[in-house]
C-alpha cells in the first residue's frame, strides 16, 4: 500500500532538514498530499487572540518557505498550524485529515542519556516520550525518521516581512516599534 495522505510534523525552531530526503521518497507521486504541521505550544494563556494569530502567521510563512525550498515541485503540500500539546495535536490532525502515514522526525538519545544508561539500564529511550505517545495512540502508520540537523527558521531567515516592524497606535500619532521615542514640542 502506498500512502496518499502523509503528515509531517515540524518544529520551526529545530527543523530537521534531513527529513526531507525521507519525505521525497514517499511524496514524488502526483496523487500524494503532504501535510506540513507546526504545533505552537504556549505555556501561558494569552488574553488576546492577536498573539495566536501572529504566531500562526509566522509559522505558516516558515512552513511555506520550507515547502518551496525543500519539497519536489510535483509534491502537493498543505500547511496547517495548530495550538496545544504537540502529541495531542499531531494525533488530532492525523484523524481530522484521514492521514495514512505520519513521518515523525526524531533525534536520537543525547550523549548524556546514553551515558546514564550505562549505570541504569533502560533509562535511555530510543525515541522521546512524545514520539512514544504518538506511536502508541495513532491509528495510522508511523515512520520514525532519525535526524541529526537542527535548523532554526527564524534565526536563519529572520522574521517574515509583514511581522518585522509591528506598529503601535498612540493617541494622535503613529509610532513604529524600533524607532526612537524622542518627542519634542514644536522642534
Amino acid at each position: 500500500m502506498k500512502p496518499e495522505r502523509i503528515l509531517l510534523p515540524l518544529d520551526i525552531r529545530e527543523c530537521p532538514l534531513d527529513v526531507f530526503t525521507f519525505v521525497e521518497g514517499f511524496s514524488k507521486r502526483p496523487e500524494v498530499t503532504l501535510i506540513l504541521l507546526h504545533v505552537v505550544h504556549l505555556n501561558i494563556v494569552s488574553p488576546d487572540s492577536r498573539v495566536y494569530d501572529e504566531l500562526a502567521l509566522q509559522a505558516r510563512g516558515y512552513l511555506e518557505r520550507l515547502a518551496v525550498q525543500f519539497l519536489h515541485p510535483i509534491t502537493s503540500a498543505v500547511i496547517h498550524v495548530r495550538f496545544g500539546r504537540p502529541a495531542d495535536e499531531i494525533l488530532e490532525e492525523a484523524q481530522a485529515e484521514k492521514v495514512e502515514l505520519i513521518i515523525l522526525p526524531t533525534y536520537g538519545p543525547s550523549f548524556w542519556s546514553r551515558l546514564v544508561s550505562v549505570w541504569k539500564p533502560g533509562a535511555c529511550g530510543i525515541v522521546s516520550a512524545m514520539a512514544e505517545k504518538i506511536i502508541r495512540d495513532c491509528t495510522c502508520g508511523v515512520f520514525i525518521a532519525s535526524v541529526k540537523t537542527r535548523f532554526n527558521c527564524e534565526r536563519a531567515w529572520g522574521r517574515p516581512p509583514e511581522l518585522k516592524r509591528p506598529s503601535v497606535e498612540l493617541p494622535g500619532e503613529r509610532l513604529r516599534l524600533g524607532e526612537p521615542l524622542h518627542r519634542f514640542n514644536g522642534v
